[in-house]
This record gives C-alpha cells, sequence and structure tokens, in this order.
C-alpha cells in the first residue's frame, strides 16, 4: 500500500504521458517541485480526478513520492480550492501567471522547499485574477522568487568593487558579476546591459514595470540557461500597457 503525502500545492505545468494519464508539475508549499503521474486524469472518471486538472490552479494533493529508481510519484487525489478564475478576463493577466509559473519551474528543484516563495506565488495569482492593477505583479513576483532562491541581484552596490553606485550617469548590470557595475567596473565586463536611467531610484513593486520586469528577466534567463518562452508576450503586453494613456485620459 502506498504512503501518501499530503500538501496545498499549485499546478505549474501539464504534459501528456498517455492516453488517459498526464505527468503533472506541482509546487508544493512543504515540498517544493513535484513531477507525479496523475493516471486516469485524461478521461475524467466520477471517482478520480472528476474534474481534471488545469494550469494556475490551487488545490489540496495527495501523492505518493518517487520509489527506487522511479523518476515520478504518483497523484492519488486533487481537490481544487481556487481555480483563479478572473486571470482569463484579461491576456495581460493570464500571460503573467503563465510567465511567474514558467519562472518557477526553471528556478527551483524537485523536493526542495520553499514556503515563501509557495506563499508569493499564490499571493500573486490571486491579485491578478482581482481588479488591481496586473503589471506591477510581474517585477513584484520575479523579485519574490530570486530572492527565495537565492538569486537576487545586488542593486544598491557594485557586484564588483561593493562600492555604492552613483545613481547620476550611465550605469550597467551584468547578470554574470550577479548585479549592478559602477562606471569603474562596467568595462571590464563583455556582458552587460545598460540600464534605464533612474531605475535603481525605484523598486521592482513600484517603478517602470517594463524595464524593472526586462531587467530581472534578463537576470533570471542567465540563471536558468534560457530565456522563458512565454517572455517575449508577456514583454509587449507589458510594453503596450505602459505606453496606453491612463484610464478616462483623452
Amino acid at each position: 500500500m502506498m504512503s501518501l503525502e499530503r500538501d496545498d500545492a499549485v499546478v505549474l505545468r501539464l504534459s501528456e504521458f498517455s492516453e488517459a494519464s498526464q505527468i503533472v508539475t506541482l509546487l508544493g508549499r512543504g515540498h517544493g517541485l513535484l513531477r507525479l503521474i496523475a493516471k486516469g486524469v485524461r478521461r475524467g472518471t466520477r471517482t478520480r480526478f472528476a474534474a481534471g486538472l488545469d494550469l494556475l490552479e490551487l488545490g489540496e494533493a495527495s501523492f505518493a513520492l518517487p520509489r527506487g529508481d522511479a523518476q515520478l510519484g504518483t497523484l492519488a487525489d486533487w481537490v481544487q480550492r481556487d481555480s483563479f478564475a478572473g486571470l482569463r478576463r484579461e491576456l495581460l493577466r493570464l500571460q503573467a501567471g503563465l510567465y511567474a509559473v514558467e519562472l518557477v519551474t526553471a528556478l527551483t528543484e524537485e523536493h526542495d522547499p520553499h514556503p515563501e516563495l509557495f506563499d508569493a506565488l499564490v499571493d500573486t495569482l490571486r491579485r491578478l485574477a482581482g481588479k488591481g492593477p496586473a503589471a506591477p505583479l510581474v517585477p513584484r513576483f520575479q523579485a519574490a522568487l530570486l530572492h527565495a532562491v537565492g538569486y537576487h541581484p545586488l542593486l544598491d552596490e557594485c557586484a564588483s568593487c561593493h562600492r555604492p553606485p552613483r545613481i547620476r550617469g550611465p550605469l550597467y548590470f551584468s547578470a554574470g558579476a550577479g548585479g549592478v557595475l559602477c562606471r569603474d567596473c562596467e568595462m571590464h565586463y563583455v556582458e552587460k546591459r545598460r540600464l534605464p536611467d533612474g531605475l535603481l531610484t525605484t523598486r521592482p513593486d513600484a517603478g517602470d514595470p517594463f524595464a524593472w520586469f526586462e531587467l530581472l528577466d534578463y537576470h533570471a534567463a542567465h540563471i536558468a540557461g534560457r530565456r522563458m518562452s512565454s517572455a517575449s508576450g508577456l514583454g509587449g503586453l507589458l510594453r503596450r500597457a505602459a505606453a496606453a494613456p491612463p484610464a478616462g485620459g483623452g
């Protein structure tokens, strides 16, 4: 008889496994990244996974961890708690949610729990499903994830000489160096990008959402070894949102 674990989890990814089953990637609050076989999920039987599974939903999972040489555990039961239905009403909100879960999948390891990251992801999905502005939530979550997994870039001092950077004048950022570079150090780095003027006088959750997204996505892509597939589409939506006139404006 299988020994079952239980955890609150968010569905990050669904992949076909067979005619009736899927491989489900979850982020569990107490178990971290989980890859499980959901047998019978695509049949939608009354006794198992009757409602199916969908991306970007929160639920309670019962599962068996992999044993021996097995690469995958087994999902025994899934009870949906929140579908974050409001995400689907606007393309920017949906794309932001898809980017968030792709980022989590790329930058976390299996069975390495980060409860604070789980809480940040659920909070972000709930806010995206709500009525407040969506764009600022993207860099806010990027920063929270990078902090949780230990890769948050240095922004208040030069990553090379560790002196506070002078805000006036051009500043550069190097993902390889791990943060911002002052004018004395940037010449020694080939891999770098210039920061928008004044960006470091703001924060990811209270600055230009598009500029912060571009910077933190650049850093995340360097860590992951690839850019997220959803990043380009999301970047375009954030750029258009930044250029749109305020609601009610002439």
